[in-house]
């Protein structure tokens, strides 16, 4: 097919995406009215309907990035490419845009290298190009699996470069993107890309297998486990131990488990477990941390109900802890380091319906990891660390017992898969650096975009 059919195919494509969009678009206003009305501020209207503040146009700075990450797990990803674009262009402005409130909350906590936040404009035309047209970025970076047609399209309108950032492909959207009309969907959002820098080499052969060519493909690792070493060392782990009272009682070495980030329901169901558990390990002990530390009374009264004994962990002095006595965590900021103490280490939101939390605090430390069925927002780490035989799902109390009884009583295993962390982060190092390299070569040398069109794309009709 000549380049003027490969061009006709693609707008056939885009017609076809805008009206789908459009008829759509109820759905659009009542999810839009439905986050007001729960508590985000009116003034998103004006970012869903891509009003930005005019002044972003000629803030100083560049070049200028636009990175978008939709909620949660993927800015852990667009944290560590900020960060690193920041290193590599210290004079940049950057705008990080989410879809999800908890998505705003988490980026505007964790990273601290972007000149602005925003929530990604609705994909209806034409919001996606007011947006493009007071942001003007040289470069629009997606995360994951990101791919907004209309704000592409806008994009490269502009002339700004389009690129995929620890670009995944599940094998659900494989399957869609091979059905006839995936193909030609697919296809047109495919086009607009200008560079894939993918987490893992199956992802870019599927990448490869839906037609992008080569030269746009490159892996580049998982920036979500680019993460610094945050490993105790021996002395440090020794003196956190004598503070928590974690002292041996003759023979007896006590193991910590460590519950972090629980919610309502999940307390009551890590006390059994760990009750049933003392049964087997008398040197076993526990440390429970809420999420939210305004729950923190109702958290002691429940370990009192069990019959076991608080301890606020600011209370404690060296005393040697009990059995009976739960170390309850009432300090901000201390859980990812006391994550290295553990034998075991359980991840909560995710026994009950509330999306997880971060999976990989534990794994930093070389901690195998539990975790419930309810990991929406770190699907990919929980399966990336199922496969890898560090982490583990545990769909009730019973499973909870079973799997956390096998690993604390085994030290060679716990040994083993604390290597297996250390090897997974080896893999993936540096690759936040790699990407901001990548992006690097691809703008232009002054730092300012250059006009391209996407017509070389070979068309997936074909």
């Amino acid at each position: 097919m000549n380049v003027v059919g490969r061009c006709r195919c693609l707008s056939r494509w885009r017609w076809i995406y805008n009206a789908a969009a459009w008829l759509l678009s109820p759905a659009f206003v009542t999810y839009g009215l439905r986050r007001v009305r729960n508590g985000t501020r009116a003034t998103a209207l004006y970012d869903w309907t891509g009003r930005y503040p005019m002044a972003w146009r000629s803030a100083p700075g560049s070049p200028r990035f636009w990175v978008h990450a939709v909620s949660v797990g993927e800015v852990v990803a667009a944290s560590s490419v900020v960060s690193a674009l920041r290193r590599r262009f210290p004079d940049a402005w950057v705008l990080v845009t989410t879809v999800t409130e908890t998505g705003m909350q988490t980026a505007r906590q964790r990273i601290l290298d972007a000149n602005a936040f925003a929530f990604l404009p609705f994909d209806l035309m034409p919001f996606p190009q007011w947006a493009m047209e007071r942001v003007r970025p040289d470069a629009l970076i997606l995360t994951e699996t990101e791919l907004w047609g209309n704000l592409m399209h806008a994009a490269k309108e502009i002339g700004a470069k389009v690129i995929l950032v620890n670009g995944r492909i599940s094998d659900a959207t494989f399957a869609r993107a091979q059905t006839p009309l995936g193909k030609g969907v697919y296809g047109w959002l495919l086009s607009h890309l200008d560079l894939c820098l993918m987490r893992s080499e199956l992802d870019a052969e599927r990448l490869r297998q839906l037609s992008v060519p080569p030269d746009r493909l490159q892996v580049v690792g998982d920036v979500k486990l680019d993460q610094p070493q945050v490993r105790l060392s021996e002395r440090q782990r020794e003196e956190w131990r004598l503070e928590l009272g974690l002292i041996a009682l003759g023979n007896a070495v006590p193991l910590l488990f460590v519950a972090g980030s629980t919610h309502e329901g999940e307390e009551v169901i890590v006390l059994r477990a760990y009750q049933r558990l003392l049964s087997y390990l008398p040197q076993l002990r526990l440390l429970l941390a809420p999420r939210h530390l305004e729950r923190l009374e109702r958290v002691m009264a429940v370990v009192g109900e069990m019959g076991l004994v608080p301890v606020r962990r600011s209370l404690c002095a060296g005393k040697p802890l009990r059995a009976k006595e739960v170390i309850v965590l009432d300090t901000v900021g201390e859980l990812a380091k006391l994550y290295g103490l553990a034998a075991v280490a359980f991840v909560g939101g995710s026994l009950i319906p509330r999306g997880g939390h971060n999976l990989m605090e534990p794994v930093l430390h070389g901690i195998p990891v539990l975790f419930g069925p309810h990991v929406d927002n770190f699907r990919p780490h929980a399966e990336l660390l199922q496969r890898e035989g560090i982490g583990f799902l545990v769909r009730d109390e019973n499973e909870l017992i079973q799997t956390a009884w096998k690993l604390l009583s085994s030290e060679p295993l716990r040994r083993a898969i604390a290597w297996q962390a250390e090897q997974l982060l080896l893999l993936h190092r540096g690759a936040a650096e790699r990407v901001a390299e990548a992006i690097g070569r691809l703008l232009p040398k002054s730092g300012t975009s250059q006009r391209m069109h996407a017509l070389d794309f070979p068309s997936l009709l074909r």
